[in-house]
């Protein structure tokens, strides 16, 4: 099985998210499958074999990636984007692996291309707009809450990391398979 991995996030770093990403990769090439991972330019490259990793170009001035919602990560959300999309241009692939905000991407091309879609959910994006003071304006958090609700009805399975937010996937489409898998370090 050939995966596509789109993971908006400074892949590898050692903190949350990545932790999931790496998580879930070493499970799949042990697997045997293989994966193919979209990601932002900063953090440590893995070596696994059936691994192959694409990264945003680097971005002058920006070194890191900070936790959270930022104006930084627009700007690399579009380029990962751009670099998903090639990839399924040139690439077969029969899964579509989406953490984050990229879920949105999975939940519009994957039935475009034939392949399955499958959405990590490690967070709910409409809290974590809320959370994160400087972005708490209601049409925004609406906007994420409607993005979200389409992306858990569109995905053929979702990853919660945790029981409230396999809670939450429920209280959207309580008939989407949705499997929690909790971050263990």
């Amino acid at each position: 099985m050939k995966v596509l991995m789109i993971a908006p996030q400074p892949f590898f770093t050692p903190r949350g998210t990545p932790f999931s990403v790496r998580g879930r990769i070493q499970a799949l090439v042990v697997l045997g499958h293989s994966v193919d991972l979209v990601t932002y330019h900063a953090g440590d490259d893995v070596t696994l074999p059936g691994l192959q990793i694409y990264r945003t170009p680097r971005i002058p001035g920006m070194r890191h990636v900070p936790i959270g919602p930022s104006y930084s990560k627009i700007l690399l959300d579009f380029l990962l984007v751009w670099i998903a999309l090639y990839r399924l241009l040139v690439e077969d692939y029969d899964v579509i692996h989406t953490h984050e905000e990229a879920g949105l991407l999975g939940a519009v091309v994957a039935h475009w291309v034939g392949a399955h879609h499958l959405y990590d959910m490690h967070s709910s994006l409409p809290q974590q707009l809320q959370n994160f003071k400087a972005y708490n304006y209601a049409p925004i958090v609406k906007s994420f809450e409607l993005m979200e609700r389409f992306v858990v009805r569109r995905a053929d399975a979702v990853i919660a990391i945790c029981p409230e937010l396999l809670q939450h996937v429920a209280m959207i489409d309580k008939e989407r398979p949705c499997f929690l898998i909790e971050n263990t370090i």
